[in-house]
């Protein structure tokens, strides 16, 4: 097989906006397609060796999959072992037991199927997962258990179907992507059977140029036919270059968006060459040479970055993330140079050698992530007073009604609070997370009062009746029907007091970074965008709350609380378990400005405000209990108000008791 440089040059055009991207610098928003650049990579150049062996009848699956191990696996577990310390002195319990559960997934492969699982509100933030960039390697590894057979069978008895099949594959994972992209992003961003075609596209290319090679090439080299190889190389490039910058975490990923960068890909491919602009361009000494080590630096720039952050009470400086960006490259160098250059060689690591190792460390993450797991993250590393330790602890009635639901959504019901045995329900509570997360107060003023409260409500679903959520966490029409059944519950039971609880801004801003949006869609036929989602946010709350009072209930409407810069759970822990000694002065710093919060929540609070003005409803405004003029605390020195970034600890819930209190007896 001919070496190109250039394919080498197009590995570090993919590297370098991923790592950059998960570094945080805004300006490389669609960073992320550099995996997908990669895909189509390794589809070409896979398949291109699968189908030169085959042609020469030296194709075997062990030597493909020892290939495959000795490529994939010494640079993996150097790095993984690397991880193991940094992992035990710098992370809490519960990221402790995520990553443990990492540790497992990561040796079999499966630990896309894993992240897409744990993808949720309450679970550890992607950007505290240092193995969670090896979700890539396993829709690969899954993609090469299956393909090398398959191309072996159909070398054998349908050789000229080849293609064809191929091609059916690809439009049809492609379809499948467009579709979950809108109805099942998770499952669309981690899964092979969306992520198929990219790779496939790569496949397709490497099947046409074996067919036809030595024309191809005299084509490629031909003065005459320059214009169009060069055309084509530089129109590939532009595609690539625009996903970069143009993309951002609300592209659907992958869905028919993902075809600018892997057919931008595939174009450069094709035409680039050494005699063109863009073969040229990518073929550049210091470019190749990023080529090169682009593996081991993929494996090491999350790692870095995830224990920067981790170590630092708060988020590491742009000067200290660049400079971690270039440490990647340099572990990369080094990881290239002393771990994954001599496992390639046969001459000085046996197949024996490569079977021993890989077994043995293989059942060592295994067992490793099997104790961390069982053991909870080894809470007893961390000595804090137990009032600290209790703050950051969940709630039994946060449990009972966080049903269990899975995702498409089933299971969802509804859960009672305070006083139990009475028949009457007072009060009815409706929303997504942050509903959840404040349930301990109501269960506490209803057992206080002698009252019944129920409550339903899953993370991602706001309370609000005629919309549904696109690119959320559910199957199409799941939050749409669970609005309908708490209204239908409400006239049933005759409530005459309902409670709407919402992380507002996600359905209408995102996250702080404008990114994320869980876009608000009034029908199968509506626009999934930003501008959409405020109008179907405005009309739909208007409307939910005319429909309730409709009823001759009564609607309070509670504002979003403060979004954090940092977890609760992690600031707290890491205050005493580095014994910081000015504790008020950390807090303070690492807490959400109060102007920074009120520009978050400008545009829902004035559609509230709004619609408050419209309909009379009983408007629940919680800036006072959790801000002072300058910032939204996370929490006093004993006890924080969070669990992670935004949603409320017990402590935190409790202390909307007396507003509570104050609004039911007013009822």
């Amino acid at each position: 097989m001919e070496y190109r440089r250039e394919i080498d040059g197009l590995r570090a055009l993919a590297v370098l906006p991923v790592i950059l991207f998960h570094a945080g610098f805004v300006t490389f928003s669609g960073g992320f397609v550099g995996v997908d650049v990669f895909f189509v990579i390794s589809g070409y150049l896979i398949t291109t060796i699968i189908l030169h062996q085959l042609g020469q009848g030296t194709f075997s699956l062990a030597g493909f999959y020892e290939r495959r191990a000795r490529r994939i696996l010494p640079a993996l577990y150097f790095v993984m072992l690397c991880t193991l310390p940094f992992a035990w002195f710098t992370m809490v319990p519960v990221e402790l037991i995520e990553y443990s559960k990492s540790l497992i997934a990561v040796p079999l492969f499966v630990s896309n199927v894993v992240f897409w699982l744990d993808a949720g509100y309450f679970q550890t933030a992607s950007e505290l997962k240092p193995l969670l960039h090896t979700w890539s390697l396993a829709v690969e590894e899954q993609y090469y258990v299956l393909f090398p057979l398959f191309m072996l069978l159909a070398w054998r008895w349908c050789k000229k179907w080849l293609g064809p099949m191929l091609l059916v594959v690809a439009l049809a994972s492609l379809i499948v992507a467009q579709w979950a992209s809108q109805a099942r992003p998770s499952f669309a961003f981690y899964m092979l059977p969306t992520r198929g075609f990219e790779i496939l596209i790569g496949a397709l290319i490497a099947l046409s140029l074996n067919q036809k090679h030595s024309a191809f090439e005299r084509y490629r080299a031909h003065p005459i036919y320059r214009p169009t190889s060069e055309s084509g190389s530089l129109c590939g490039l532009a595609l690539i270059i625009y996903a970069i910058f143009a993309f951002n975490k609300s592209t659907p990923s992958p869905s028919f968006h993902t075809l600018i960068p892997t057919l931008g890909t595939g174009l450069i491919i094709v035409f680039a060459s050494q005699h063109t602009i863009v073969g040229k361009l990518l073929g550049w000494k210091p470019l190749v040479g990023i080529g090169l080590i682009s593996y081991s630096a993929y494996l090491w720039h999350q790692p870095l970055l995830v224990f920067a952050r981790l170590i630092s009470i708060d988020h590491p400086s742009t000067a200290t993330l660049l400079l971690l960006c270039v440490l990647s490259l340099v572990a990369g160098f080094l990881s290239w140079h002393y771990v994954e250059k001599p496992f390639k060689h046969k001459n000085r690591v046996s197949r024996a050698n490569v079977l021993k190792w890989s077994l043995l460390l293989t059942g060592g993450f295994i067992l490793t992530g099997m104790i961390g797991v069982r053991n909870h993250g080894f809470p007893g590393r961390i000595a804090i007073p137990a009032e600290v330790a209790s703050s950051i602890k969940g709630h039994e009635i946060r449990k009972e009604c966080d049903l269990n639901y899975n995702w498409i959504g089933t299971n969802i019901d509804f859960c009672n609070l305070g006083n139990s045995a009475e028949k009457k329900i007072s009060i009815a509570i409706f929303g997504d997370s942050h509903s959840i997360a404040i349930l301990p107060v109501f269960d506490a003023v209803g057992k206080e009062l002698s009252q019944k409260y129920t409550h339903i409500g899953v993370g991602g679903c706001p309370p609000l009746m005629g919309v549904d959520v696109a690119r959320g966490h559910y199957a199409p029409g799941v939050c749409e029907n669970l609005a309908q059944r708490e209204y239908d519950f409400v006239k049933s039971n005759g409530i005459k007091n309902v409670f709407l609880i919402g992380r507002w801004s996600l359905y209408t801003d995102g996250d702080k970074y404008g990114h994320g949006v869980f876009y608000l869609t009034s029908n199968k036929n509506s626009r999934v965008d930003k501008a959409t989602s405020r109008i179907n946010f405005a009309e739909s709350l208007k409307a939910t709350v005319e429909k309730y009072q409709g009823l001759g209930a009564r609607v309070f409407v509670m504002s979003q609380v403060p979004q954090q810069n940092v977890s609760g759970a992690s600031l707290y822990t890491k205050l005493y378990w580095r014994n910081i000694a000015d504790k008020t002065k950390v807090i303070k710093s690492a807490s959400v400005s109060r102007s920074e919060h009120r520009s978050l929540q400008a545009f829902n609070r004035s559609v509230i405000q709004s619609v408050q003005k419209d309909t009379g409803f009983t408007f629940v405004d919680l800036d006072d209990l959790f801000c002072d003029d300058e910032k939204c605390h996370v929490g006093d020195d004993v006890r924080s108000k969070y669990l992670d970034e935004n949603h409320l600890s017990i402590p935190g819930a409790m202390s909307l008791r007396d507003v509570i209190r104050r609004l039911i007896a007013d009822k």
